[in-house]
């Protein structure tokens, strides 16, 4: 089967003892945090962005990073919403 898809047995049995162990540490951790900003995130209807979010995470005593929670955002594909900046009429 390793000649067909031109892998090495090694390599296989390596991914196949992976396979098994299921997530590490870091992974299940960063799960946890992903639910934790998406809920965060869908209970400020959106509107919040990481500053907003990580200042939630805190008062709920995580340990994280800003940058951490930005990350976050994007692997889900969620982002704050802007105000809009502030234009002058011209008369």
């Amino acid at each position: 089967m390793c000649e067909c898809l031109e892998v090495s047995r090694s390599g296989y049995y390596k991914w196949r003892k992976t396979r098994e162990r299921g997530p590490n540490p870091a992974q299940q951790r960063r799960a946890e945090l992903d639910a934790k900003v998406a809920k965060f995130h869908a209970a400020s209807d959106g509107v919040y962005g990481a500053p907003r979010i990580l200042a939630d995470l805190r008062d709920d005593g995580e340990r994280v990073s800003r940058k951490t929670v930005a990350a976050s955002l994007r692997r889900q594909g969620l982002a704050g919403i802007c105000p809009r900046r502030f234009a002058p009429a011209t008369t």
